[in-house]
């Protein structure tokens, strides 16, 4: 590559490129153990998530919460007081030489974020922690803000981590730091855009919170008789639905996508899968949740289990389920984590229609919508029981 000394660099970031790329092969290497010390700092980052509007009640004591109960649910799910889960960091990709493995994590580091103050995560979710998950409204919007505050929270951790990956190219021939400028152009399109995003919803998850009024939250809950063994907390921008539908296009970067949270977990009495999202988000929304509610008891469990593993990175796994899948089935569930962790990968069409690996059906006790019996989009589907589908 021929390129003036004083002219711009190749690689856009405004420099001449005698300050920037200019014998960058000569440079010495960036280490894995500094690229991993970033990131870890990027994503230790302890603030309060709670609206700006309450700040003036913060403890400042920022506390290492759960978005998956620890005792009410991994708890249930826990083998000697571990769950399996993936620990996405550089280190544990090197150890499995570029594969995603789910591991064992004792349940008090499970499912955690370093994103509320000790009185914030008290008071804002004792609706949740102090009882019983009765499905009301308010109950279904604290799961979502919490995984939304949640989503928040590494969006803004994986940007400031991104911030170092232009320099991961020193040290190595032109070709690959054209591959590694190429890739962090690429991945800083995706952070700004998300960023982007977040900004636009964030004052609309924070309105019900502040008015305390959570009459339009949209919700729809699957309810078990057990304890679901693969357990998560999520927020995503549904692409597609379980049809292979198309419903948005997220590459389509002057839109703002619509944004609907999954929380799968034990609620005191049943376990219980719940969808939560505003209605604002109703035209992608509605026909996504309506293309799960069709499908039937028998292949919903396997349904769910193939959305959290492709769409939710934090998920929480029993060991003895995970113990009871063959090993090619464990490897497919990891292939689908792989998307979850790495959008840039980018996913099949019908990543959600089913496959070859269903799993035994969890006994299902009832579902529901929440919130939108007025919906148009909803019309035609109906609060189901059980005893009513056996019918």
């Amino acid at each position: 590559m021929k390129i003036g000394r004083n002219e711009q660099c190749w690689c856009g970031s405004g420099e001449k490129y005698k300050k920037c790329h200019l014998n960058r092969e000569l440079d010495d290497p960036v280490q894995p153990w500094e690229v991993s010390a970033k990131a870890r700092n990027a994503f230790s980052v302890r603030l309060c998530s709670a609206p700006s509007a309450m700040h003036a009640d913060c403890s400042g004591q920022i506390v290492r919460a759960h978005t998956v109960p620890k005792s009410g649910s991994l708890g249930k799910i826990a083998t000697n007081g571990h769950v399996y889960a993936f620990a996405l960091t550089l280190e544990k990709l090197i150890k499995h030489k570029g594969k995603f493995r789910a591991e064992l994590v004792g349940v008090n580091h499970a499912s955690t974020f370093t994103g509320f103050c000790s009185v914030h995560d008290t008071k804002l979710f004792s609706p949740l922690e102090l009882h019983d998950f009765a499905a009301s409204q308010k109950q279904c919007f604290l799961l979502a803000y919490r995984a939304y505050a949640r989503e928040i929270y590494t969006k803004k951790a994986a940007a400031e981590s991104a911030k170092n990956h232009s320099q991961m190219d020193r040290g190595h021939p032109i070709e690959k730091q054209v591959m590694v400028q190429s890739f962090s152009t690429a991945y800083n399109v995706g952070l700004n855009a998300a960023l982007k995003d977040i900004a636009h919803h964030q004052p609309r998850f924070e309105a019900p919170l502040l008015s305390d009024d959570f009459s339009l939250v949209r919700a729809y809950v699957i309810t078990f008789d057990v304890p679901p063994p693969v357990m998560c907390s999520g927020a995503f921008c549904p692409e597609q639905d379980f049809d292979g539908k198309v419903l948005q296009d997220l590459n389509d970067l002057s839109k703002v996508p619509s944004i609907i949270s999954i929380t799968s977990f034990f609620g005191g009495q049943n376990g219980h899968f719940v969808l939560v999202w505003l209605p604002d988000d109703d035209e992608v929304c509605v026909p996504f949740v309506k293309s799960l509610a069709a499908i039937p008891d028998t292949e919903l469990s396997s349904a769910l289990v193939r959305f959290m593993f492709e769409f939710v990175e934090n998920v929480q796994i029993s060991p003895a389920w995970w113990n009871s899948l063959s090993q090619p089935h464990q490897t497919a569930l990891e292939t689908r984590m792989a998307a979850s962790a790495t959008p840039t990968l980018g996913r099949r069409p019908e990543c959600l229609k089913p496959d070859k690996w269903p799993v035994v059906p969890w006994p299902i006790r009832n579902r529901k919508w929440i919130g939108i019996e007025s919906c148009p989009l909803t019309e035609d589907n109906e609060n189901v029981s059980r005893d009513q589908r056996k019918s």
